[in-house]
């Protein structure tokens, strides 16, 4: 049985517990629109966010990392799986599942299918003994977009509801997730008591592709923490306070839905302003551009969400620069609430139906010249 690492917070027990599964850690790189969620529902109601799941490559590979090292006595040897949370939500917990055995890889057959068991029911147990920590034996389930994990319930897993959210379009994300994850998804809608879907084109096209209903859910951002990018006088950070402005900013995964054509045509055409990127940088294989070789285009690096509204406070205006394309398509992106709560002036390609909702407080822009 697990251990709290901290003293626990004393949940509501007129309240169901929320076990919370989706693609993001609590303490992450970027913001994660689950993550905000939880911390939502945790002002009304226990919720035990689940880390989205290290595998024995992950831990060979990140096993130096300090995300990593603070949860070897879970992933190792179940201990210190929940932690208290009280920072972020008066009832909300971490939980830590253990290593998982990485089979998205493997080929389609009966060996899969019994590690993907395998695995579900691991991460099953880890549930079942947080529960009985806290004290809790019915509970509700919700899968936030996870498609790799308990997209189907185990024998004996009987929580009280079934939610399932989509965030994005499976088909268009790369292989690895699309493999498995497409048909698991649709297994999922089928079996959940309620699903949702972030954006209207993907509300739709999951609705008629699994033949169940889907409603929409939109993501939304914590306005009081961005709003305090014009509530309150933030200090300029210090890894930016000596880049020169006027400074333009991008916040979010440096990833493969961002139009890096855009990025250099902006920082060509405007030599004397700085665009300022803040977020992890997985951009490889997505751009044959040198980012490094443009002088005015710096990178900070992935930063806490706590830490954003004070780049946002320090910027001139905000960039949402997405390609336009069938993986943006089905898109509502967390940021773009986010950059609406701080104040700022915001730019964007008109990549979703979603986003062009917005066009009355937000300049829609297609293609490098025009954007520019």
């Amino acid at each position: 049985m697990s251990k709290t690492s901290s003293a626990s917070v004393s949940p509501r027990p007129s309240r169901l517990p929320v076990v919370m599964i989706s693609m993001s850690r609590w303490d992450g790189d970027y913001s994660s629109a689950a993550w905000s969620l939880a911390q939502v529902l945790s002002k009304e109601q226990p919720v035990l966010y689940a880390d989205y799941p290290f595998t024995l490559t992950d831990f060979f590979r990140e096993w130096q990392k300090d995300h990593l090292r603070r949860r070897r006595p879970a992933l190792l040897f179940g201990r210190q799986t929940i932690t208290p949370l009280p920072k972020y939500g008066p009832m909300l917990y971490a939980l830590t599942p253990p290593l998982m055995l990485p089979v998205n890889r493997l080929p389609e057959g009966d060996f899969y299918r019994r590690l993907k068991s395998r695995n579900d029911r691991l991460f099953v147990r880890c549930i079942r003994n947080a529960l009985n920590e806290l004290g809790y034996d019915k509970f509700i389930f919700f899968n936030s977009f996870n498609p790799l994990y308990l997209t189907s319930l185990p024998v004996g897993f009987t929580p009280r509801l079934f939610l399932y959210q989509s965030r994005d379009n499976l088909a268009a994300l790369e292989p690895y997730l699309k493999k498995f994850g497409i048909q698991a998804e649709l297994d999922a809608i089928r079996q959940a008591d309620l699903s949702f879907a972030t954006s209207q084109t993907l509300q739709r096209d999951l609705s008629e592709k699994s033949g169940s209903e889907v409603r929409l859910l939109p993501n939304a951002a914590d306005f009081e923490l961005f709003s305090t990018s014009y509530t309150r006088e933030l200090p300029i950070p210090d890894d930016i306070r000596n880049i020169p402005l006027p400074r333009i900013g991008y916040t979010g995964n440096i990833c493969h839905r961002v139009d890096y054509d855009i990025i250099e045509k902006l920082c060509k055409t405007h030599p004397d302003k700085s665009i300022v990127m803040v977020g992890p940088r997985n951009h490889q294989g997505h751009t044959d551009i040198d980012l490094d070789a443009i002088p005015n285009l710096y990178f900070t690096g992935a930063k806490h969400i706590q830490e954003l509204p004070a780049y946002l406070a320090a910027f001139d205006a905000l960039i949402l620069p997405f390609r336009i394309n069938d993986m943006t398509r089905s898109i509502y992106p967390l940021k773009i609430n986010e950059y609406l709560a701080s104040g700022k002036p915001v730019i964007a390609t008109p990549f979703s139906e979603d986003i062009r909702t917005f066009s009355d407080v937000v300049e829609l822009a297609e293609g490098p010249d025009t954007f520019s």
